[in-house]
């Protein structure tokens, strides 16, 4: 399976990745055999590359990017964990989509503290390519809810608000809107 054709099952797939509200707004996946077939499709594509010993390192950054994403919507977060420092070490243009993705699978791997510190890193990496800040204070907002932290995690989903209206993008308006909502509903704010 080549590259195009695996970017088509990633867009496949996100048709049934959802926010589970009874999961602090976790990703999940209502087709865990489509799931599991994407990683296959990932795992063998990776295989043959590592094969061939080719140095496609766009191609590897992707694969380990969204392997690694997978995994953690899986459940799989050491596998998760692993594959983003992968991805984050062969370079930097995806870095920061990159760390921000190793936060949420050391989240999912009840390493909170530590995801806190990778969205933070996400945050300073930010000061000179705003492109992902938004998301970075989203994904630490939806940390520091699980945490219990509630007044502190609003302010996070504010501050990706703010961007988000700006980018006008109305899906991740939407995701920010139901992130306060939820968090106004489960911590009593």
């Amino acid at each position: 399976m080549n590259l195009e054709e695996l970017k088509s099952a990633l867009i496949k797939l996100n048709e049934f990745i959802y926010f589970d509200n009874t999961h602090y707004l976790r990703d999940k996946c209502s087709n865990e055999d489509l799931l599991r077939e994407v990683i296959k499709k990932f795992e063998d594509r990776i295989d043959l590359l590592t094969e061939r010993a080719v140095e496609l390192n766009s191609e590897k950054i992707f694969l380990y990017s969204n392997i690694g994403n997978l995994y953690r919507i899986v459940g799989k977060t050491k596998l998760a964990i692993e594959s983003l420092q992968i991805a984050i070490t062969l370079g930097e243009s995806k870095q920061i989509n990159n760390v921000i993705r190793l936060g949420e699978a050391l989240k999912y791997d009840g390493q909170h503290e530590q995801a806190l510190n990778k969205f933070d890193e996400a945050i300073e990496l930010c000061v000179n390519n705003t492109t992902f800040l938004d998301f970075a204070f989203q994904h630490k907002g939806k940390c520091l809810l699980e945490l219990g932290q509630t007044s502190l995690a609003v302010d996070y989903f504010r501050k990706a608000m703010q961007i988000r209206l700006i980018k006008g993008d109305q899906s991740l308006i939407d995701s920010t809107q139901k992130a306060i909502d939820f968090t106004y509903l489960q911590g009593g704010i």
